[in-house]
Formats: C-alpha cells, sequence, structure tokens
C-alpha cells in the first residue's frame, strides 16, 4: 500500500518550514516585549520636584539614610534628579512665607518617575503615570 500517511514528505516539509518561521515571530516579540516592559526596570528611578506655588520653596527629599536638599526652588520652575535605590521618600516643603508641609512616604523602585507637585495648598507626589 506504501505511504499511508495524509500529508506528503513535500507538505510536511512545508509545515516545519511555516513552524520555524512562526518560532521566529514568537521570538521575535518576545524580545521585544523584554525590551519594552524589562529594560526600563535596569534605570534608576527618576524624581521630579515642580514648584507650581507663587512662592520660592526649599525642599529636602528623604529616603532610607540618605536626603536630598533642593533649593532656593524658583516659582514655576522645576528639578530632576535620579536614585539608585528602591524605597519610599518622603518630602519636606518650607514656604518662603513660612508656610510648612511634609508628605506621606511614597514607594519606588527603578525605573519608576515620581513628582513631587508643590503648590500654594501643599504637596502632592505621584508617579508619572497617575498624571
Amino acid at each position: 500500500m506504501g505511504n499511508t500517511h495524509p500529508l506528503s514528505p513535500h507538505i510536511m516539509f512545508l509545515t516545519v518550514k511555516q513552524a520555524i518561521k512562526l518560532l521566529n515571530l514568537v521570538a521575535i516579540i518576545f524580545f521585544g516585549a523584554l525590551v519594552v516592559f524589562a529594560v526600563p526596570s535596569f534605570f534608576d528611578a527618576e524624581i521630579e520636584v515642580i514648584n507650581n506655588s507663587p512662592e520660592v520653596v526649599m525642599v529636602v527629599a528623604e529616603w532610607r539614610n540618605s536626603q536630598k536638599e533642593i533649593g532656593p526652588l524658583d516659582s514655576n520652575s522645576s528639578f530632576q534628579f535620579s536614585i539608585d535605590d528602591e524605597a519610599a521618600v518622603k518630602f519636606k516643603v518650607n514656604y518662603a512665607s513660612g508656610k510648612e508641609f511634609a508628605t506621606e512616604p511614597l514607594y519606588f523602585t527603578s525605573g519608576i518617575r515620581v513628582i513631587a507637585n508643590i503648590t500654594s495648598d501643599g504637596v502632592k507626589v505621584s508617579y508619572d503615570y497617575e498624571r
């Protein structure tokens, strides 16, 4: 009776060739996703302090056993810095008029961007993607 297999060897070769193309496509998609989602986690956390108040302010950012003094920070200006750590950051803001505000700690990790938005009513701290 000969070959009883429903697919001829020529058709099986095309199926294997198509499977290899499909595996290559899956590998490209996987590594593309890896670049998009995993690589940013290797970057330092970015912190941006934005003074939207009408006053000059002095700011202290504190995390773990470290701190960064920022200022004087003029009205409608900003300051950026990065942190090579994973912790919770909190901000203390002193206004030229004597007002003071402090924030609750906000956790950050590698690749995250934290924004402290200072207004005349206080300080709002959030992640960049929440804006």
